[in-house]
């Protein structure tokens, strides 16, 4: 069945931020001692830049705070950071899609262990996202799987068609990012806008 669709990015678009980093900020206010970790970070975020590691390893390393919080604590952050970093012109855009019946894909690189609480919000249909290994019921920070960037927000979300016998109108659809990553995301739908993440505009995806 082909529908219109309204995808969104997540981070420095629908919110103004890494939410990834806000979730480090946010798990060190909540287990103090994780602060000590910081300089492991760092230590691979440099490690990273001069491509000694990959970017999965990073992310893993960014991750690990998720070990240590509960789900009523994964929701209090999506309640008490992440709804207070919309940007309240894109989540406009996303109202309105909604509203003339598109389907609304948020697609992120970040994990969906916070991400699937975006679903409270009644207008998004669904959350596609990177997948954390879990063990005991409780997330790990290993990634399950590839990172949820570039090429592969492509191949997840054409999964996705696929299981659900669904095909993309692309002449009637939308698709909001502020980063060249998601140009294989953007190359799904006709209408591709760009937000600007420093002045929270939206405009052309050129």
């Amino acid at each position: 069945m082909k529908i219109p669709f309204a995808i969104f990015d997540v981070d420095k678009t629908l919110i103004n931020g890494d939410s990834m980093f806000l979730m480090l900020f946010f798990a060190i206010s909540k287990r103090s001692v994780l602060i000590f970790y910081i300089p492991i970070i760092l230590v691979r975020i440099i490690l990273y830049f001069f491509k000694i590691i990959d970017v999965k390893r990073v992310k893993e390393s960014i991750y690990l705070p998720l070990k240590y919080l509960t789900e009523k604590e994964l929701e209090e952050f999506y309640d008490k950071v992440l709804l207070k970093k919309i940007n309240p012109k894109v989540m406009e855009k996303l109202n309105f899609h909604k509203e003339q019946g598109c389907q609304i894909l948020l697609v992120s690189a970040s994990p969906e262990a916070y991400l699937h609480y975006f679903l409270k919000n009644n207008y998004i249909d669904i959350i596609i996202g990177t997948k954390l290994k879990m063990i005991d019921g409780k997330y790990t920070n290993e990634i399950h799987g590839e990172n949820c960037k570039g090429i592969e927000k492509l191949s997840r979300i054409k999964r996705y068609l696929n299981k659900n016998n669904l095909e993309i109108d692309f002449d009637n659809s939308f698709a909001y990012s502020d980063s060249l990553s998601d140009k294989p995301m953007l190359s799904l739908v006709k209408n591709r806008y760009k937000v600007n993440k420093n002045e929270l505009e939206i405009g052309e995806f050129k």
